[in-house]
């Protein structure tokens, strides 16, 4: 079967969840026999292993300009070119503008309208490139930010069309009216085009159906699963704990929250030689917030405690992950998922994590970790207090780890799934 995955890049500046997924998603379907070309959008594809199978589409910057003015249309072709290289995507991934609807919303309705939108020559270039090298069976849309794309990739390829629902909500509901109505309803349209639409939990599975028109029996649910090289025992010495954070280093998924958490666990002398450490990188706009938790840490005499990892790489997050011993990023945002949880579990790393989004139920189906109400700081407290002095309760978390990357969250289980429902 041939499939064609499309996918935003990111850049390579902050970690990716979704990014992450596509990634062990297209090389478990690679192994299970599929010929599978990853087509990135948007910005570079820097995951780790993985090169893409084709020029960028939708270069970001060239879209953006397009967007604000005709005249950027006709631009010579050498400039485009420019536009498009690989120096001057990632310096536009690192903008904060990158990362936020605000101010997007009128390319991200344009995008949404396919054929009808100011992209329509893109599309085009993207079809006529698809009928060159390889005709797909399968196009599979990352999400459904993408979904104006579906009607006439049908119609000029003959294919099928799959759509993967992940957090879409978190870029759309943070649009001004009336953009946010709109999108929903334009996606709801597109929604007749597209075959099958995969969501990444059953949380948000229910979440979308609320929002679209989409019967119910056209969604289903695979989870996210990891490559069997991920899974490894904990490196972590026993006589210690470090508490680790991996995301984006912003206020939305709480890395402000963790340092105050951590703060306060350090009055106890229990704790004096507890660690905090940070990976996952940021856009521009959020440089202060690292800014503020090393000048706060310096106050409290704490500033050598916490470290901030750099390397955001395959090897540079497992060396991460194994010098933690428990994870926790206390997140503002209520996730479709969070890969970064299931890159723990590979890891041995039981989690902590807010009773919001998708989390409550990978915990409920892991038994790996623990939620707490995020209204309250000093529930965070507690709740991380009780993993790291219980010592049967950590091991037991621990242990679950292993299970549940192997059962609950199986890549071959949920590569067979995917198949399924390609054929």
């Amino acid at each position: 079967m041939k499939i064609a995955y499309l996918l935003p890049g990111s850049g390579g500046s902050f970690y990716c969840g979704n990014c992450t997924r596509d990634k062990f998603l297209t090389q478990s379907l690679k192994r299970a026999g599929n010929d599978i070309l990853m087509i990135p959008m948007y910005l570079p594809l820097t995951i780790d292993d993985c090169e893409a199978d084709s020029p960028i589409f939708y270069g970001a910057v060239n879209i953006y300009l397009e967007q604000i003015s005709p005249i950027f249309k006709f631009l010579p072709q050498w400039a485009k070119k420019l536009l498009d290289s690989d120096k001057i995507l990632r310096f536009a991934a690192k903008q904060s503008g990158s990362t936020s609807a605000s101010g997007n919303e009128a390319m991200t309705i344009s995008m949404l309208r396919g054929e009808h939108g100011k992209q329509a020559h893109d599309l085009d270039i993207l079809i006529n490139w698809l009928k060159e090298h390889e005709k797909p069976d399968v196009v599979h849309l990352s999400n459904a930010l993408l979904s104006g794309l579906a009607a006439k990739l049908k119609k000029e390829l003959g294919c099928k069309v799959i759509c993967t629902l992940q957090d879409e909500d978190e870029w759309v509901d943070d649009m001004r009216e009336p953009y946010c109505s709109e999108t929903w309803k334009i996606i709801s349209e597109n929604a007749e085009h597209i075959d099958s639409f995969i969501a990444v939990s059953q949380h948000y599975a229910n979440l979308m159906h609320s929002k679209l028109t989409i019967p119910s029996e056209k969604i289903k649910v695979v989870y996210n699963s990891l490559g069997d090289d991920l899974i490894r025992k904990n490196q972590h010495p026993t006589d210690f704990h470090t508490i680790g954070y991996m995301s984006k280093i912003n206020s939305h998924f709480g890395a402000d929250i963790l340092f105050e958490a951590f703060a306060e666990l350090k009055k106890e002398s229990q704790f004096s030689k507890l660690k905090l450490k940070y990976t996952g990188g940021y856009t521009d706009d959020y440089k202060k917030i690292i800014s503020e938790i090393n000048r706060k840490a310096k106050l409290l005499n704490i500033e050598n405690d916490i470290e901030f990892f750099e390397d955001l790489s395959y090897e540079g997050k497992k060396i991460f992950l194994d010098s933690i011993s428990l994870f926790c990023v206390p997140s503002r945002r209520k996730e479709a998922f969070g890969m970064h949880i299931l890159e723990a579990f590979a890891a041995e790393v039981p989690v902590v994590m807010p009773e919001i989004g998708a989390y409550p139920e990978l915990i409920e189906k892991s038994k790996a970790g623990l939620c707490y109400n995020p209204e309250d700081v000093s529930v965070l407290i507690t709740t991380l207090r009780n993993v790291l002095t219980d010592r049967k309760l950590y091991i037991n978390l621990q242990q679950n780890c292993h299970e549940a990357i192997n059962t609950a969250f199986s890549t071959v289980e949920q590569t067979q799934k995917m198949g399924e429902i390609y054929s």
